[in-house]
Formats: C-alpha cells, structure tokens, sequence
C-alpha cells in the first residue's frame, strides 16, 4: 500500500512513517527536509497535492498549525493551512481514488468541555467539543470536512483526536500517562490500524494512553487524587518520593479510548507502568 503521509519530517510523521515502511510504502510530504520526507512541499499548493496523490492508496494527514502557533501566526493562517491545507488533500485524495484518508485531529478540541465542575470530566468521542481558540475551531472544521467527504462523496475517513505526547519533564508524563498523555509510539500504532482498516467508513476516536481509572473515579480524583492513585498504583508513594516528585493536587479529566480499543483493536504498548519502566533504564546504575 502507498501512503501519502503530510508533516512527515515531524515526530508523529517519522514515527508513523518508520512503522509503515515494514509492509508499506510511506511517501512523505513537509515544507522541511526530514529523513522520511520525499518531497518539500506546502499544503497550500493545490496542483502539487494533486500530482503526488496519484497512485496514492491513502493519505494520512498530520500537518497542521498547533497551539504554541496561536502567538506567532494568524488566524487566516490557521485557516488556510488547517482547514484549506484539509480540503485540498481530501480532494486530491478524492480525485485519486484513495480507500482511505486519516486525519490526525487533537483532544485540544475538546475545550471549555472539558472544564471541570466538581468531578474530572470523563471525555468521550460523544462529548461535544467546546472551542476555546482559533486552533480548536480549524480542527473542529477539518473533521467536518472529512465528514463531508465521507457522508457526501463516499471517501472513507477516520478522524484520530491525540492526546498529549511532545517532551514534557519525566514527572509531568508520567501522571498524564494516567488520564491524558499517549506515547508518540502509540499514536503511530493508533494510525497504522486507521490507515490499513476497510471496514469503518467515517468515525472518530480518542487516542491515549490506557487509564487505569473508571469512570466511577470521577468525583474522587477531583478531590482526593492520592486515593485514588494507592488503589490503582499500590506503591506510588514511594515511587514519587524516589525521584522527588509530587503527587498531583487534582485530576481534571480522562480520555476514555475504550471506542478505539472495540473497533480500531487499540492497544496502546507504553502506558504508566511501561513509561516507569523505561524512565528507571535511562537513569545511571546504583552501584
């Protein structure tokens, strides 16, 4: 299978393209150079998209403007590359004949939804986003589009809303492992079933790590965290005070993925226990 792959020179694009590469022929776009990145272009260059999706059998589409860009660039930016940048790969996408388009999509869309009163917010796919910013409102836009295109022109699309996995202090990504972080190794994984799958035709899923947490949970991890925390990771306590890190004051949310795990087959690799893992080989050997 070819896979056209956008923002290929990115962390998400290079994980994704690695783990293609297998079985598949990924074929990766960005506007810089980057090892798994054939051609340097824009997704604004309408005629380009549509010469390099020939012969694609799918397009995962990663490239996009982000939070932190909300300082630095426009809101016609953001529209141009989010939304346009969206339209013109489902359309050159459509044109080529493509089985299948995945968008890579964010929780951050979720937005003032996810404010919590009183209990963290348990946060399915059925939530309805809440946009607190031009970054939620072109992500939310992009999904419809791919909505559209499925529902309206028969091209298959799944939408994966990502939780948080850009490099944060060790203490940071080890709780939000918990409840709202994802290894970028997972996400990959989570586009590799999205892209290879033929029986979805238009859905969309949260993508996280796996949370020990229920949804009974809720009230509790808003006001008594530590609790919570013994009855699902016994000896935390020590392992924070290990490394001199704090338990948190209070859990505000959690991505339920269970959608995910039941019809994609999700199975996320490196969760909390995993991350812990892997911090304590990095660390010098007590000898």
């Amino acid at each position: 299978m070819r896979v056209l792959i956008t923002g290929s020179s990115g962390q998400l694009g290079a994980t994704i393209a690695e783990q293609l590469a297998v079985k598949h022929e990924p074929v990766g776009i960005d506007r810089i150079p980057g090892k798994w990145t054939q051609h340097i272009v824009d997704i604004s260059n309408r005629t380009t998209l549509f010469y390099l999706a020939k012969g694609m059998d799918a397009i995962i589409h990663i490239a996009s403007l982000h939070h932190p860009h909300i300082a630095t660039h426009s809101q016609q930016s953001f529209i141009e590359t989010n939304v346009t940048g969206t339209l013109n790969l489902l359309e050159a996408g459509l044109q080529a004949g493509i089985q299948r388009f995945v968008y890579t999509s964010t929780t951050s869309l979720y937005g003032h939804a996810i404010v919590p009163s009183g209990q963290a917010v348990w946060v399915t796919e059925d939530l309805q986003p809440r946009p607190r910013d031009i970054y939620d409102h072109t992500k939310i836009m992009a999904e419809k589009l791919c909505y559209h295109f499925a529902l309206h022109m028969g091209l298959p699309t799944i939408c994966l809303r990502v939780g948080r996995f850009f490099a944060q202090p060790p203490d940071l990504l080890a709780i939000y492992r918990l409840y709202r972080g994802v290894d970028v190794r997972d996400v990959a994984a989570a586009h590799m079933l999205a892209v290879t799958n033929q029986q979805i035709h238009c859905d969309t899923f949260n993508i996280a790590a796996r949370s020990p947490f229920q949804q009974s949970d809720t009230t509790q991890l808003f006001h008594n965290v530590p609790v919570v925390l013994r009855r699902y990771v016994p000896d935390i306590d020590q392992l924070f005070a290990r490394y001199d890190w704090q338990l948190p004051a209070k859990i505000d949310r959690v991505y339920a993925i269970q959608k995910a795990e039941q019809m994609l087959g999700y199975q996320p690799a490196y969760n909390f226990t995993e991350f812990i893992a892997e911090y304590e080989a990095t660390l010098p050997s007590q000898h």
